[in-house]
């Protein structure tokens, strides 16, 4: 029997040598608690520039632009494949997630480490 695979978009904006990170709920499924990159997984067909902009709206409450498609990757995680893309886009306004904020890449290490694909594929490509 194969797994299902979940097709996931990774967002990378800087703001100078700054990177926004977040910080997924205490409560999450699989990483709680670790900081990370904006991401989300796409519906059905959605085109992954549709998905970044999707992920400014309904998760961070602004307006991101994809600007280029930095990296891919993939992890086998319980139940499902992981296929994910890691896109930089450029950002207006200010982020109403609520716990985010504009830090090294170094902050993604820890993420990595518990098995954070958007924080490896960052660590590896930036």
């Amino acid at each position: 029997m194969s797994k299902r695979v979940k097709q996931s978009v990774a967002v990378a904006v800087f703001k100078e040598e700054q990177i926004l990170l977040i910080r997924r709920p205490d409560d999450d499924d699989e990483l709680p608690g670790i900081w990370g990159l904006p991401a989300g997984t796409r519906r059905n067909t959605e085109a992954a520039e549709d998905l970044i902009v999707r992920i400014g709206r309904d998760k961070l409450g602004v307006k991101l632009v994809p600007v280029l498609r930095l990296a891919s990757g993939m992890q086998d995680r319980p139940g499902y494949q992981l296929n994910m893309e890691l896109w930089e886009a450029s950002m207006e306004g200010v982020p109403r997630y609520p716990q985010w904020q504009w830090g090294s890449l170094d902050l993604l290490r820890s993420g990595a480490a518990l098995g954070s694909l958007c924080c490896r594929l960052a660590l590896e490509r930036l």
